[in-house]
């Protein structure tokens, strides 16, 4: 008897779409760029770069307004940018001192529209500009490289990035910077803890923006759970997003897979228990909360090192974890670097509310258990940060979930 392989169809990845848009208004617009992410992120970049607008808002993108501020430190003109609060207490310090450096001048402001940045730039091209050797933080955001690295890209004498010791939080999401732009055939100097790029021109080609690779994990987490066979559209081995490499922990967990021309596809799996020791998660942040999640699921115990920047993301996101997973019976602590979790007296309640904190990840990440107990999830919506159909994909994946959506 054949196998049905239900069909899931991904988003594009933002933080490819994010960082094209960047590089492309820096270097006056010569790439065609097709499949970019309809993610609220990305729809918000898009249009704070390319129109007119009084006020430019940025929502909670921690990417968006990173990216924005740093297209306006090149424009020798005064912009305001607003966002959500919440987006204003996450940590920015280091690329706004980066691009003070640079001669950029930034201040918060507040007025009756909001809240956010106002920056004055200056044009790179006409002035002499300083810093151009700028020492950065890696504790904190690999955004905050990426961004610097597709400024200097377009600054006339390039720019050298030097980091401090330390362990550099989500490096892969670097990597697929610098392989992008090597892609589009830019050139990044890579030394051991510094990089450079020279000014260099960007020619006129068209680049398809890669399926998102950091939206798959709770569907394979789902097909784990119930052992289902998916079908997942678009997504490719050589793809360069650096969550591709996190398949081989699922793998280890017991999940089957292959690539077709198609995509990926998921067969029947039977979960194997993981021993109870530390799995390192510095380099996939964004998975942890999915992971978490569907180790506790099976009763499993065990320690996440790597979770530095989750305590300042759309919510303190190890919170968010700790306050949801106890309505199951887990027990979870934390320090400032890993969490352990305890998952043995799990169990699936009948009915469960789950508080998103308006966190897409989380949203996502508790979607996993709805199979089991009927979920009532409030701001539901906040998928669209990254992934706007993902309700409807999720249920075309596993239709018997119990969700309510609020």
């Amino acid at each position: 008897m054949s196998k049905t392989y239900k069909s899931v169809t991904l988003p594009s990845s933002k933080s490819i779409s994010n960082r094209l848009l960047l590089l492309n208004k820096l270097h006056g617009g010569p790439l065609e760029l097709s499949n970019l992410s309809d993610a609220e992120d990305t729809l918000y970049l898009n249009k704070v770069l390319n129109e007119q607008q009084e006020n430019r808002y940025v929502g909670q993108g921690g990417t968006s307004l990173r990216f924005a501020m740093t297209y306006f430190s090149s424009l020798p003109i005064t912009t305001e940018i607003y966002a959500e609060s919440r987006l204003l207490q996450r940590p920015h310090h280091t690329l706004w001192n980066a691009l003070r450096a640079l001669g950029a001048d930034i201040e918060e402001f507040s007025s009756k529209n909001g809240q956010g940045y106002r920056i004055t730039g200056r044009d790179y091209q006409e002035t002499k500009t300083t810093g151009l050797t700028q020492h950065i933080d890696v504790n904190t955001s690999s955004q905050f490289i990426t961004a610097l690295l597709l400024l200097g890209s377009s600054i006339k004498e390039g720019i050298n990035l030097r980091f401090t010791e330390g362990q550099m939080v989500s490096k892969p999401y670097v990597s697929l910077t610098i392989d992008l732009m090597h892609q589009l055939g830019l050139c990044v100097n890579v030394g051991r803890n510094q990089l450079s790029i020279a000014q260099q021109d960007l020619t006129p080609q068209k680049i398809q923006v890669e399926y998102d690779w950091s939206s798959v994990y709770a569907f394979l987490g789902g097909a784990l759970l119930t052992k289902s066979a998916l079908s997942i559209s678009g997504l490719k081995r050589d793809d360069i997003q650096g969550d591709r490499k996190l398949l081989k922990v699922y793998h280890a967990m017991g999940l089957q897979y292959e690539f077709t021309a198609a995509g990926l596809r998921i067969d029947l799996s039977d979960f194997q228990s993981t021993t109870n020791g530390v799995i390192d998660m510095l380099y996939y942040p964004d998975q942890i909360m999915n992971l978490v999640v569907l180790l506790s699921a099976f009763k499993c115990q065990g320690s996440i090192r790597g979770v530095n920047t989750l305590f300042h993301k759309e919510s303190n996101r190890v919170e968010a974890l700790r306050v949801n997973l106890e309505k199951f019976g887990v027990s979870l602590t934390s320090s400032d670097s890993k969490l352990h979790f305890d998952a043995r007296r799990f169990i699936f309640p009948r009915k469960v509310s789950i508080d998103t904190f308006n966190d897409h990840r989380i949203a996502m990440a508790f979607a996993q258990l709805s199979m089991r107990s009927a979920l009532t999830l409030n701001d539901s919506q906040c998928v669209k940060k990254s992934f706007p159909d993902f309700w409807n994909q999720w249920l075309l994946a596993f239709p018997e979930s119990r969700i309510e959506l609020k």
